[in-house]
């Protein structure tokens, strides 16, 4: 397993997840300590479901912690201007028809369309066959062409 490589897919795995690039950061290198603590799946020869397993639990925690935020809105603010800038139109519509399926299927669309990983990987990472994988990645592809040409 190429660790380099990984890195970035993890941390992109992390980011999609957490919406937030320091936080993402920080999980991805605390999923690699616990990784490398861990011998007993790099034995067997499942790193990298481990590896996602770890990341996944990691960001689910973050989650289930709660937090206090402090967010300050700068005085140069023009007036009826929003906190984000706007978005593209199609990235708003791919984003809404991506956060409408179950959470399992979007973490399986992210790890293979985002991540690259292949459907026998998603299978060791999300402990199902990969038919299953496969039958879920071709249902979610239907849904979001559905959801898309429903809004354009």
């Amino acid at each position: 397993m190429d660790l380099s490589e990984q890195y970035e897919r993890l941390l992109r795995y992390c980011y999609m997840k957490t919406g937030n690039r320091e936080l993402a950061e920080d999980i991805t290198q605390e999923a690699f300590l616990r990784f490398w603590k861990a011998h007993t799946y790099r034995d067997i020869g499942k790193e990298l479901a481990y590896l996602y397993t770890i990341a996944k639990n990691l960001c689910a925690g973050e989650f289930r912690r709660p937090h206090l935020q402090i967010v300050e809105v700068p005085e140069d603010l023009p007036a009826g201007c929003t906190s984000a800038p706007d978005l593209d139109d199609d990235v708003v519509m791919i984003q809404a028809a991506m956060s409408s399926l179950p959470e399992e299927i979007r973490e399986m669309v992210l790890l293979r369309y985002v991540n690259d990983l292949s459907v026998t990987e998603i299978g060791k990472i999300m402990n199902m066959s990969r038919f299953s994988v496969h039958r879920k990645l071709r249902y979610a592809l239907s849904y979001l062409r559905g959801k898309l040409e429903e809004g354009k």
